[in-house]
């Protein structure tokens, strides 16, 4: 025997570790992690790539435009001190020439006033050979501490004169404006720094950018890939496990233990199977329990017809010979005669008790089968109030029949309905009169349950009520709550109820005594 062959006693076959949902649940979130990884990755080296490239692009013209403006800003400066050697030169060419021409000039006096020209200078000296002609200077005005300043000297020297004895000499110190050396620097630093990138506080160049960010994606990776397994393993060991629970139930279930129930506490989708699976089986449970009950109810019908007809034909013969024995008294003692119809009428009144249980017999064995259709409550109500609206032959009890307010239609039989009315009426009036409690109050009334597609018929009266241990058995064929009662006619009303595809049950009536409900599918739910 396979394992298919016994699927309720036979082991399952045990599953590999490849083949299980928990491995594949792991297997599809690490794989989607690393393709969420790879993806990442790719996508960073590209846009790494995109972004190198452009910059690239950008630095080496970067370089290109520094260099070209540092050359030009180096020609600058030299050029400048270039000039300042030239206005040296033409400085003591001019002071020469004035010195030449006589007419009481004095070197002195002529540095004084080129001095007083001259706003940039800083020093000037004038020497022939060793010796000091003129010295002026305005240092603290032009100060090099601090970078306010930048001094150039400047040095020319006019050839020795046949009738002199050393050389004229100027020595000039000129300020020149440092904005143009910061400049230059400026452009040394940019190109220092073309190659370097500022991360935070940092500056670093591109191959350690690159490094880092390889780095980066290696971590990130890897922690992607260790949450993916984490996260993996325990969504697939809590999906597998309520899985298994399930399985484990479907098995008992099959094994044949009906009370067993599946945990139905998640809002997802096996939460909803486990519902949906348990709401099965309380169907099931229900189904067998009407079909256990039809079968109870058709057997007791088998047996009722048996004993009626076993019963009913001796009735006669028994009932004719009483009759002939009373007819022939002799009348020759006055005690056995007295004795003779006091047995006749014992004989009889048996008899006549018999006849009326073989009629019971025969109504509960001859219920007419169910055929469902569009029944209005309304009219029902009416037709019944019209034929039975008397109750008791006591004008104390009251028959309350509360019509619906709106027109109801449900899935029944008209005259078994009627039937089950009759019945639950007269159980509730034999119930109150063996009570012996008054006068009886009987309601019928109807109740809609939207929720369930249902119309619930309620019968209830203010008698002695049913003990709630006996709301179960009180169904059941010969079992009542009556003392004299022969407990066939709430399982008529059961069994019709069932046929009509409903339910009936027993409840408090809010008169104080009990209420039976047929509970019947609406018509527009059916």
């Amino acid at each position: 025997m396979t394992h298919n062959d016994d699927p309720a006693g036979a082991p399952l076959p045990k599953i590999p570790w490849w083949g299980r949902l928990e491995s594949r649940v792991i297997a599809a979130l690490a794989l989607l992690g690393v393709l969420c990884v790879g993806a990442s990755a790719y996508l960073v080296e590209l846009t790494v790539g995109t972004f190198e490239g452009i910059v690239g692009a950008t630095v080496t013209r970067s370089e290109l435009v520094v260099e070209i403006a540092a050359s030009y800003y180096s020609d600058l400066v030299e050029a400048r001190k270039a000039t300042y050697e030239a206005r040296s030169g033409a400085l003591l060419r001019e002071l020469d020439a004035a010195v030449s021409r006589g007419g009481g000039a004095t070197v002195p006096g002529l540095v004084d006033e080129i001095f007083a020209r001259e706003a940039d200078l800083v020093s000037l000296e004038v020497r022939r050979g060793e010796a000091p002609l003129a010295r002026r200077e305005r240092e603290s005005a032009l100060p090099e501490d601090g970078g306010a300043w930048i001094w150039v000297p400047g040095r020319s020297a006019l050839p020795r004169r046949e009738d002199e004895a050393a050389s004229l000499a100027l020595a000039a110190v000129f300020a020149m404006d440092p904005a143009v050396e910061r400049r230059h620097e400026a452009l040394e630093a940019l190109r220092r720094e073309s190659g370097l990138v500022s991360v935070g506080a940092r500056t670093v160049d591109y191959a350690t950018l690159d490094a880092a960010v390889t780095r980066a994606m290696a971590a990130a990776s890897a922690l992607v890939l260790m949450i993916a397994f984490i996260a993996g393993s325990w969504m697939a060991r809590a999906t597998t496990r309520r899985v298994s629970q399930l399985s484990a139930v479907i098995r008992a279930v099959a094994a044949g233990d009906r009370e067993v129930r599946a945990r139905a506490r998640a809002d997802d989708e096996m939460g909803q199977l486990g519902a949906a699976f348990n709401q099965m089986l309380e169907q099931l449970d229900a189904a067998q329990r009407k079909l256990a009950y039809l079968q109870r109810v058709s057997a007791w019908q088998d047996v009722a017809r048996r004993i009626a007809h076993e019963i009913k034909n001796p009735l006669t013969p028994i009932l004719l010979a009483v009759q002939q024995l009373r007819e022939k008294d002799p009348q020759a003692s006055p005690e056995f005669s007295r004795m003779l119809a006091a047995s006749a009428e014992i004989v009889e009144d048996e008899v006549e008790g018999l006849r009326r249980m073989v009629a019971t017999f025969s109504s509960f064995a001859k219920v007419p089968e169910a055929r469902p259709e569009p029944v209005e409550l309304a009219r029902l109500f009416e037709e019944f109030t019209r034929a039975y609206g008397h109750l008791t032959e006591s004008g104390s009890d009251t028959l309350e029949v509360i019509a619906p307010p709106v027109t109801i239609e449900v899935v029944g039989d008209r005259q078994l309905l009627k039937q089950c009315l009759v019945n639950l009426v007269e159980n509730a009036v034999l119930s109150r009169r063996e009570a012996d409690e008054g006068p009886l109050h009987v309601r019928i009334s109807a109740r809609v349950d939207d929720l369930a597609g249902m119309v619930e018929v309620w019968v209830e009266d203010n008698g002695p009520g049913i003990p709630v241990e006996m709301w179960e058995r009180v169904f059941e064929p010969y079992v009542s709550s009556r003392r004299g009662g022969s407990g066939l006619g709430l399982a008529i009303v059961k069994k019709i109820a069932l046929d009509l595809g409903g339910e009936a049950r027993v409840a408090v009536s809010s008169l104080g005594g009990a209420a039976i409900v047929l509970r019947l599918a609406r018509r527009s739910a059916a």
